[in-house]
């Protein structure tokens, strides 16, 4: 006879085992999500995607989804997947008559939570509206007239430094040149003071640590995906991630705090950075002090990785396609007598140049991930499906951009399909790379000067010679060698650099 101290267990383990069964058989007849194309094992668990984000696959995965189901994929039990020009305006545009979709609790921002601020990212609707008229002034066209002197003082420094490795025929990983460049960059804008990479070749030590912050991001947003935010699992979870690794944010806000604290203490400053447009507007658009830091800690992750990202694909590129590199080299050479008149507005008028960004930031979004949103209350209608209530849903840059049904030759690296008659039937909206509506990348036009500065300054000044034939960027489409944790982790992208002789 079985007591029922012997009885116990066995009972947990079949009422455990019965729960479960249940529950796959729920999300895979029953949830209202039911409907929805996908793998079966994705609609039962959220594990597959949590394995695909701790590889940095995840919108990889989800672009060979869409390959095999379509515009619409059940990811996850509770997350629907698009790839469409409709979808991008359903959940992130601005659609009267519909609620906003708001961050979806998966998200982790790449800011430590201060009690009683959010960043712009992360406000409701109403305080992002009020912060975001507090913040347009600092990335204003008239704002980037004025901050060009500064944008240029790196990118001086940058082609300086590397006249020295080619006088030298020295080695230069593209890569790390490029985000020494574009962190010194923001760092001004943000602080009044660069981060010193440019000048001493190597990453800050606060660098590299924001490098591990993005990872860290995704090492919390898998325990969200398995437990919804906040609940017990989800916290017990939280604890499993190794502690200097959850710190990481907590040092990026302290060290932001510390140098906006000096630059604010500092107000009479000239310097044309984005705390002088903030402060300058402060009677109208009044900003707390810590959201004034949270900001800061906040555009000094997302203003300085992905335009060295844009660039660093861009250039792998031209380097694979030297048809394209030599046409480029062609019109930014011709186009100008001396170094000085490659300025920001005369950059701006090459179109070569131009369908060379746009291509690049639709082959390489540096994004590539889907930036999740919640359906509102009372569901919504995305790409003409009816989505219920409390759904996870996204458009991932990447399935969008690599859609053959949005792009002709999806994959291959064609700038003339802004140029050419022949690509007018492309979707050219599919390709967001700062996302669109309310809620886009204020930075954007910044992003944009950049880009041009650096690209042109450089390619005026040297013929860039492939070492290694930027292998690991994988032309082929499947990118077998790059990882993604919300922007890329980028492999090196080792050139000689030549000077051009006139």
């Amino acid at each position: 006879m079985y007591s029922i101290t012997t009885l116990a267990p066995v009972g947990l383990i079949l009422g455990f085992i019965g729960y479960t069964a249940w529950g796959a058989i729920f999300n895979l007849f029953l949830h209202p999500l039911a409907k929805f194309p996908g793998p079966k094992l994705n609609a039962i668990s959220p594990l597959p995607g949590i394995f695909a984000l701790l590889r940095g696959r995840l919108p990889l995965e989800n672009k060979k989804l869409h390959d095999k189901y379509g515009a619409v994929v059940r990811v996850s039990p509770n997350e629907l997947a698009f790839n469409s020009v409709q979808a991008w305006e359903d959940i992130y545009g601005h659609r009267p008559g519909h609620a906003n979709m708001h961050k979806d609790p998966i998200h982790v921002s790449s800011v430590a939570p201060v009690q009683g601020v959010t960043t712009l990212t992360m406000a409701d609707d109403d305080n992002h509206a009020r912060q975001r008229r507090a913040l347009a002034h600092s990335f204003s066209q008239q704002a980037l007239v004025q901050q060009e002197y500064i944008v240029k003082r790196y990118v001086d420094q940058l082609v300086m430094n590397l006249k020295g490795m080619a006088e030298k025929d020295e080695e230069v990983n593209m890569v790390n040149w490029l985000n020494f460049t574009t962190f010194d960059i923001i760092g001004d804008l943000t602080f009044g003071e660069p981060f010193g990479c440019l000048d001493l070749g190597r990453f800050h030590e606060w660098v590299a640590m924001i490098y591990e912050t993005v990872k860290a991001g995704a090492l919390e947003q898998a325990t969200r995906r398995f437990s919804p935010a906040g609940s017990l699992t989800q916290r017990i979870l939280f604890e499993f991630i190794p502690k200097y690794r959850r710190n990481y944010r907590t040092e990026h806000l302290r060290r932001s705090r510390e140098k906006c604290m000096n630059r604010l203490n500092n107000g009479n400053s000239n310097h044309r950075d984005f705390i002088w447009y903030i402060l300058k507007q402060q009677e109208k658009f009044a900003l707390k002090q810590d959201e004034i830091i949270v900001n800061s800690a906040l555009f000094i992750v997302a203003g300085s990785e992905t335009t060295a990202n844009i660039l660093s694909g861009l250039i792998a590129r031209l380097i694979w396609n030297p048809d394209a590199y030599r046409k480029l080299c062609a019109e930014i050479r011709g186009a100008f007598t001396q170094e000085s008149e490659l300025t920001y507005e005369n950059l701006s008028k090459l179109p070569y140049l131009n369908a060379c960004l746009e291509e690049g930031l639709r082959i390489h979004p540096p994004v590539p991930t889907g930036l999740l949103r919640t359906v509102p209350a009372g569901g919504d209608t995305i790409d003409g499906h009816w989505v219920p209530a409390g759904t996870s849903v996204a458009v991932g840059s990447w399935a969008a951009s690599h859609n053959p049904a949005n792009f002709r030759d999806c994959d291959a690296f064609i700038p003339e399909r802004y140029l050419d008659k022949a690509y007018d039937s492309d979707l050219k909206k599919a390709a967001q790379p700062f996302s669109l509506g309310p809620r886009g990348c204020i930075g954007r036009h910044l992003s944009y000067m950049e880009m041009r500065l650096i690209l042109g300054r450089v390619l005026w000044a040297f013929d860039v010679v492939s070492t290694d034939g930027a292998w690991q960027w994988d032309p082929a489409g499947e990118m077998k060698n790059m990882r993604a944790y919300m922007t890329w982790e980028k492999p090196d992208l080792n050139v000689k650099v030549k000077l051009v002789r006139r």
